[in-house]
């Protein structure tokens, strides 16, 4: 762990909040994350964004996995890079999967891969920080449990569906593992066998969804995070 400053502590929706921090080795992205003690808590931080240029690296955290007292300029302890980042091929098309965690990370990722991103699919126990609408996307699969989509994610022309553990209007009310193992039983098996599945998430929420569904498509990559 070496000493850093946080440059950002900001609440966005939801009770999410962006941590911004001093950064000024390699450029992370997307399925790596960094471990960070700050005010006497040792937290998960997946890469959302970064800018080597300005010397920052950011990522989105639930309210209720942060201590009392964040502010610009607090000193805080950073591990190295952690895991692998996630690369697709041009020629990939993407099925992206964020649960807790993985959320910020999956959006990121399908913000950048926006004209290969079939489908992306969020939510959890923490809500969402994003604000959701009405999604211009027909999700044949999903039409009857979920039809809202995430604003920043409609804008850059990707279809998103939400899962949480409270009832939304327009959010499936259940896991996101339910909901993907719902649109993956819903979808001929031909266009399950050219999909990529990339899913970050809580290794104890992945791990039965890898035993099972997954089986059903074409490649599947798993960046697996630590709880919090």
């Amino acid at each position: 762990m070496t000493p850093g400053r946080l440059i950002d502590a900001m609440p966005v929706i939801d009770d999410w909040w962006l941590l911004r921090l001093e950064w000024r080795a390699g450029r992370p992205a997307p399925g790596q994350w960094l471990w960070l003690d700050l005010n006497g808590q040792r937290l998960c931080l997946p890469i959302r964004d970064a800018d080597t240029g300005e010397g920052w690296v950011a990522g989105i955290l639930p309210g209720a996995c942060l201590p009392d007292g964040l502010r610009p300029g607090l000193t805080v302890s950073v591990s190295a890079l952690q895991g692998q980042a996630v690369r697709p091929d041009p020629d990939d098309t993407l099925l992206i999967i964020g649960e807790n965690l993985g959320v910020g990370p999956a959006i990121a990722l399908a913000e950048r891969h926006a004209d290969q991103t079939r489908l992306a699919l969020l939510g959890g126990r923490h809500g969402i920080p994003g604000r959701l609408v009405p999604s211009r996307f027909f999700v044949p699969a999903l039409s009857e449990v979920a039809i809202a989509g995430l604003t920043a994610l409609e804008q850059a022309g990707v279809p998103a569906r939400v899962a949480l553990d409270e009832e939304r209007p327009g959010v499936h009310e259940g896991s996101v593992i339910e909901l993907t193992s719902r649109y993956l039983g819903d979808t001929p098996a031909d266009q399950r066998d050219g999909l990529r599945v990339i899913a970050f998430g809580p290794w104890q929420s992945l791990h039965p969804f890898r035993q099972g569904a997954a089986a059903n498509v074409g490649e599947a990559e798993w960046v697996e995070l630590p709880s919090r």
